[in-house]
């Protein structure tokens, strides 16, 4: 698929990742809807820089179904079509090892849960309408190594990584061949969310080369590829 003029939105869109991902969609020629949900000044930055003709910072949480709507709507009056491209990029945990069972509060398990996995399904049911009437659409998931590995920052982060890499899977199929759904999984890559969620000992150990750390612009470029390609379910794995 040619995304030239293709109207996306990227979720957690305003910094790591997802500011990569925005940037090179707008090289690609589409039309970006950042969003963001605290991080304004960043997004608008982002937005500054990129250009308001071709990006537009949008607030939502993806918690929530009726902000999505509004954000998906937001984006398509601003850039004059519908959303055909979403990146389902935005992501929280908390840090706790695995056997620590007391550290993990229920609110983690809600949070966590509803913005990693809940989310994507919002913003998947908020788009894809459109994208069977007109019989085109990519989806690419952030998933994590971690669902495949069994090992990451917190149990609810990993079990919401598995989830994500299921929801992708089911949704290939039963989306196909309108709208294709595939996901990236990648490792540790070294961005804000690092000094956000983890302990900056364990930050600052992963910087200095304690396990292996994906580079943010290969990512971002796999996600695009994913949106510019035909396949579907297809979950590319990427560690260091």
């Amino acid at each position: 698929m040619d995304l030239a003029g293709r109207i996306a939105i990227v979720t957690g869109g305003s910094s790591g990742l997802g500011a990569q991902v925005c940037r090179r969609l707008v090289e690609a020629g589409a039309l970006v809807g950042v969003n963001f949900s605290r991080s304004e000044d960043a997004a608008r930055d982002l937005v500054s820089t990129l250009g308001a003709d071709v990006a537009h910072a949008v607030r939502a949480d993806v918690r929530n179904e009726a902000s999505v709507s509004r954000m998906v709507a937001e984006v398509e009056a601003r850039f004059g079509g519908p959303v055909e491209l979403l990146v389902n990029n935005g992501g929280v945990t908390t840090y706790a090892a695995a056997a620590d069972l007391t550290s993990v509060t229920a609110a983690d398990w809600e949070r966590i849960l509803a913005v990693n996995l809940i989310g994507p399904w919002n913003c998947a049911r908020a788009v894809v309408p459109s994208m069977r009437a007109r019989g085109t659409g990519g989806i690419v998931n952030v998933a994590s190594d971690a669902a495949f590995t069994l090992d990451g920052s917190s149990v609810p982060y990993v079990v919401s990584k598995v989830g994500l890499v299921a929801l992708t899977t089911m949704l290939a199929t039963a989306l196909a061949p309108e709208v294709r759904v595939n996901a990236v999984a990648p490792g540790w890559m070294d961005t804000p969310w690092l000094d956000r969620y983890l302990p900056p000992d364990v930050a600052a150990e992963l910087r200095g080369g304690a396990e292996p750390v994906v580079e943010v612009d290969l990512v971002a470029q796999e996600v695009v590829r994913l949106l510019s390609g035909h396949r579907t379910g297809e979950i590319t794995q990427m560690s260091g």
